[in-house]
């Protein structure tokens, strides 16, 4: 294990996340934003520290990919960018306005403009309600339209999802499950969102159904001029589709590039471990292989240094006690690591 520590004025030189960030314009900015869950008992009560401390920026027009294993936050991101639930702590600014601040009728008139795409979409549509129905709903809600312009607006949204017009009367269990993910991807489509958030929108589907979904995503956003978060678990979905990609642990964003120079240059010890087993393994991600044994740390409890301490195989010293920034490790390149750049030379974490 290398003990090469990097100098002290280089760390403070280096400008963090935040710093860097305001200079550039952003149609999506997430700055600090924490989400906690309380955990009581009968000895009291703790935080579960689901998001901490998280701070995004999204240029128009841009799919972000939010990456991670399961449990590091990424849902939890989802559903409050999209208002599902509420921050504990932070602010999210959309297209210059506080997206966090409307309440009651005024966050309803603004609701359509950031949509969900749902993992599950069985689970996001009533079988009892017919295709036409389901995607017409959010319309009516919104006092969209007339019952006929609302077909027709639903008709032609089938079409452009790929979908022919005797889909409209179906019901959800005369289709497919890639034919319903283009169904719920419509229904989102129709209240003209300016944000589209995926969470995990192909995880429920075969191989060359992934890739048809991913692709028709990637032509609406040409259409549309779209800007979408995409959040999956598999670095294959976001190194295809998005234009740069976060990478989250415990509760943080561990590193931020874009696409090409995260996948050719990683920079933290938790995405070289990522890119190594989801790339390398065929039956699936296995980073005990790639990593030292240790635990992830729980939400209840969270360690005063480096949250991937305990995990990493270059730890040092000072990584248990001090919790490292966001920091610069190149241009539009950024990393919470503390000693990155003396293991960044290094081969991929060992096989086997």
């Amino acid at each position: 294990m290398m003990k090469a520590t990097i100098p002290s004025i280089a760390r403070r030189a280096a400008p963090d996340y935040a710093e860097t960030s305001r200079r550039d314009p952003a149609f999506l900015s997430v700055d600090g934003l924490c989400k906690y869950y309380t955990w009581r008992s009968f000895g009291g009560s703790r935080p579960i520290k689901s998001l901490d401390g998280v701070t995004l920026r999204v240029a128009k027009g841009e799919i972000m990919g939010i990456v991670g294993e399961s449990g590091c936050g990424k849902s939890t991101l989802a559903k409050v960018v999209t208002r599902l639930t509420s921050a504990t702590a932070g602010q999210i600014t959309l297209d210059g306005e506080d997206w966090l601040a409307p309440r009651g009728e005024a966050l309803r008139r603004r609701r359509p403009q950031v949509q969900l795409v749902f993992q599950d979409p069985h689970g996001a549509l009533d079988p009892r309600m017919t295709i036409g129905t389901a995607m017409a709903a959010p319309m009516a809600a919104h006092g969209i339209g007339t019952p006929a312009d609302r077909r027709d607006r639903v008709l032609a949204m089938l079409a452009e999802v790929g979908l022919d017009e005797s889909f409209h009367d179906r019901l959800p269990a005369q289709c497919s499950g890639g034919q319903l993910q283009r169904v719920v991807i419509g229904r989102a489509l129709l209240l003209e969102p300016q944000l589209l958030v995926c969470d995990e929108p192909t995880s429920a589907l075969d191989a060359s159904m992934r890739t048809q979904i991913l692709n028709l995503l990637m032509d609406l956003r040409a259409r549309r001029g779209l800007t979408m978060l995409m959040i999956s678990h598999d670095l294959r979905v976001v190194r295809y589709m998005c234009d740069r990609i976060a990478v989250m642990y415990a509760g943080q964003v561990v590193e931020l590039a874009d696409r090409d120079h995260l996948f050719d240059h990683p920079a933290h010890p938790y995405t070289r471990a990522l890119i190594a087993s989801s790339l390398l393994e065929p039956g699936g991600i296995d980073l005990s292989r790639h990593l030292r044994e240790g635990e992830v740390p729980s939400p209840l409890a969270m360690p005063e240094g480096c949250r991937f301490a305990s995990r990493c195989p270059y730890a040092q010293p000072d990584c248990t006690a001090l919790e490292p920034a966001l920091k610069q490790a190149g241009s539009r390149h950024f990393v919470r690591c503390r000693h990155w750049n003396t293991h960044a030379a290094a081969t991929m974490p060992p096989r086997g």
